[in-house]
């Protein structure tokens, strides 16, 4: 009995231990990202008295994950259990928008949900892709998104802009590092066309 309990402690301790290696012996370790874009240049409305509200980004179900996705050939759709978000996109991106719009002085102020302020206009944005296309013979980052101004004012929330914007932004090998760098650059180039889009068109 002794020797069949010792046995037994044994092949628990080598599975734990085989649990915490990759083949080879190295350890398995997993690596954080999170997207960063940077707004550069000076307000574009310093004066304006409009208050914004920034809802929540949604996330398509495809992409509501932290671990970043690949699209390989014949339809196949990989995540990577070793290289994630740090927080899940949604929350990553609508902290970023709102920290730009904050930054682009086209509103006096940018509340959330929740707040008791009283907002001009509601922000919502959807992510429709976030993804690295490994599927062609040139890999890229692929970021959609999409965007409603809703004045909840008026008694049917009458939409007053609304556009998508995609991004293709190509990457020299499949590095994790390197895709999530593309997807800043990418996410960047829409925040600046979305504050350069809604600083022309009609709000109010």
């Amino acid at each position: 009995m002794k020797k069949l309990l010792s046995t037994l402690l044994i092949l628990i301790v080598a599975v734990s231990a085989a649990s915490c290696v990759k083949l080879g012996g190295d350890p398995i370790d997993k690596r954080f990202y999170r997207i960063t874009p940077i707004r550069n240049g000076e307000p574009s409305k310093p004066n304006s008295d409009m208050v914004l509200k920034v809802r929540r980004i949604s996330v398509s179900d495809l992409y509501k994950t932290r671990e970043l996705v690949y699209q390989m050939n014949d339809g196949l759709i990989e995540s990577d259990f070793y290289n994630l978000f740090f927080v899940t996109p949604g929350n990553n991106l609508t902290t970023e928008l709102r920290k730009w719009l904050s930054a682009s002085g086209q509103f006096s102020h940018i509340i959330e949900p929740g707040s008791m302020v009283v907002p001009s206009l509601t922000l919502e944005g959807v992510v429709n892709s976030l993804y690295a296309d490994y599927s062609t013979e040139q890999p890229a980052a692929v970021i959609e998104m999409q965007f409603f101004l809703v004045n909840e004012s008026t008694a049917d929330n009458e939409i007053v802009f609304s556009q998508s914007y995609r991004q293709r932004v190509p990457l020299t090998q499949p590095d994790p590092q390197e895709l999530v760098q593309a997807m800043t650059k990418g996410v960047q180039a829409i925040f600046t066309q979305l504050e350069q889009d809604m600083a022309a068109a009609p709000l109010l």
